[in-house]
Formats: C-alpha cells, sequence, structure tokens
C-alpha cells in the first residue's frame, strides 16, 4: 500500500494541538520530532536528570495518510497552515508501506514503569505487556506527560487502598489500560469518538477491561481512589471543580505547559502536591486528596 508523508515545521508551543488536530483530518499517525542538527544531547550518567533540557523553537510533525486521500489531506492541511499567524513549511513525500512502518519503529521503544506494567509496541512487546500500535493509537508512554500518569499509577496500584481509577480524556486508553494491568477497576471518558473507539479497540487487543464512554465528568457521580488527567492547562482549570469532586485518594495532572503550571496549582491549592516534575516544556503534578488521620 502506498502512504503520504507530511513534514511540517511549526512552531513547538503550537506542536500538540496541531498533531491533534491533524488526527481530526485523518491522518493514521503523527510524529514530533526535531529539525535537522537541533536533537538535545543524549542525557549522560553524570547529569541532572531533573535540570530542564532546553528544547529548540521549533518542531517538525510528521503525519501519515493513505496515498488514495492525499489530495484532500493537502487541502484540509493547507487551510490549516493558513489559519497560523506565521507561515510554516509544509512538504509532502510519498513513502511506501515498509518505509512508513520502520520510521514509527525508529521512535518508539518499550517503556517499563514496574516490574507488573511495561507498555510496548508489538515489535518490541514481551509477555504480559500493555502493547500499543503507535500508527492506531496516539500515545505509547513516550511523551513525558503521558509517561508521568503511568509512573503515578505504578506507584499508587501499589497501595491496597486504592482499587478504582478514572482516566479523564482517556484519548487512545492507554492510562486506563496501564491501570487495568495494574488491576484497577477503571472508567475512562473523552469527549471524542474516535478515542472511545481506539481505547475499546486497544482493551480487546490486551484482553483488559475497562469502561470506556464519552460521559460527560459532570455526570459522574462516583468518587475514584485515582485519578489521573493528561489535558491542556486551560482544561484542567476549566475542570477542576468536577475533578476535585470526583477524587478521593490521589490525583495525577499531566499536559501542563511549564509556563501554564501556575494556573493549575491554583486552581488545586486546596490539595497537598507531592511532586511536580519538568521534563522540556510540560509540566507533572501528582497529588493527595485524602485527609490527614486527626492526631
Amino acid at each position: 500500500m502506498a502512504w503520504v508523508e507530511l513534514q511540517w515545521d511549526v512552531p513547538r508551543e503550537q506542536s500538540d494541538v496541531l498533531s491533534g488536530q491533524l488526527f481530526t483530518l485523518g491522518a493514521l499517525g503523527v510524529q514530533e520530532d526535531f529539525r535537522e542538527g537541533e536533537e538535545p544531547p543524549p542525557l549522560q550518567p553524570w547529569d541532572d536528570p531533573n535540570t530542564p533540557v532546553a528544547l529548540p523553537e521549533r518542531m517538525l510533525l510528521k503525519a501519515w495518510w493513505e496515498l488514495a486521500d492525499f489530495e484532500n489531506a493537502q487541502n484540509h492541511v493547507g487551510q490549516l497552515a493558513g489559519s497560523l499567524a506565521e507561515d510554516t513549511s509544509i512538504v509532502w513525500e510519498p513513502v511506501s508501506q515498509e518505509d512508513w512502518e520502520n520510521s514509527w519503529k525508529q521512535h518508539f521503544s518499550r517503556r517499563v514503569f514496574s516490574d507488573a506494567l511495561a507498555i510496548s509496541p508489538p515489535w518490541e512487546a514481551e509477555p504480559g505487556d500493555v502493547i500499543i500500535e503507535p500508527g492506531i493509537a496516539f500515545g505509547t508512554g513516550e511523551h513525558p506527560t503521558t509517561a508521568s500518569c503511568l509512573e503515578a499509577l505504578a506507584l499508587w496500584a501499589e497501595d491496597s487502598q486504592n482499587r478504582t481509577c478514572l482516566d479523564l480524556g482517556c484519548g487512545s486508553g492507554i492510562l486506563a489500560l496501564g491501570a487495568a494491568k495494574l488491576g484497577l477497576d477503571v472508567v475512562g471518558v473523552d469527549i471524542e469518538a474516535p478515542a472511545i473507539v481506539s481505547a475499546n479497540a486497544n482493551a480487546e487487543r490486551n484482553g483488559l477491561k475497562a469502561d470506556f464512554s464519552q460521559t460527560d465528568i459532570a455526570d459522574i457521580d462516583e468518587q475514584f481512589d485515582i485519578v489521573v488527567a493528561n489535558l491542556f492547562a486551560e482544561v484542567l482549570v476549566a475542570l477542576s471543580g468536577h475533578i476535585l469532586r470526583v477524587s478521593k485518594g490521589q490525583l495525577a495532572l499531566a499536559g501542563i505547559l511549564a509556563e501554564k503550571s501556575y494556573m493549575v496549582e491554583a486552581a488545586f491549592s486546596s490539595l497537598e502536591l507531592i511532586r511536580k516534575k519538568q521534563e522540556g516544556d510540560w509540566i507533572s503534578l501528582w497529588y493527595t486528596v485524602k485527609t490527614p488521620a486527626a492526631e
């Protein structure tokens, strides 16, 4: 099968939003990459892992469509690019099925979060791993926001008092399925119907059970021991009242650009912040919702 690849030079602060929009335009896969010569040097053993990495101002978005859909994709991407405030460079190239698959394999690898939880693409999966196909579902644990939530799940699931989990904005279902793999009873919600289809497909592929739906958080009455929400800062702030209402144990928030972290921290200031971590441009926040026992 023939494919066409988009290479789009975009401002880094817009890359995540534009990635999501490319999926709505029918892209079968989207990959964020560094422009040639701008990738940060690899972390050395003597480097402080908590030191923020300086990232370039622009990134390269790559996306793929079937060749039959090229004309329609080209028109829609052109309209999307025209809505930006600045000029951007767009290149389209034909690729073979083999080239497309190998491109994914270069950028996705097995990630281990605990003895009980590893997320893998099919070509690196070991027995017991949660398998996510990058070309079908966006999110494999590579992005630091996703990884932070998986780290939280792996840690908090060790507490036998934590039995239920809500994945708010579940997307491909990677967080919910990670929680299910750890033995939690999981609910995953997303406003996008394709996300629910993808999440259910991934659940079936892995033989895991999670309750996925487009239920609005305002209609959720249950409280959960663990809540994970990998959403933009503005969305987390807008939903903060509902998130606080459904949380009763631990809360992991991610998807927060560093310059907007203050907004989220203010909205959740009533909780105890137990970890704040920055990776590149991204901040993740872990909270405990449990009231300390009276002395």
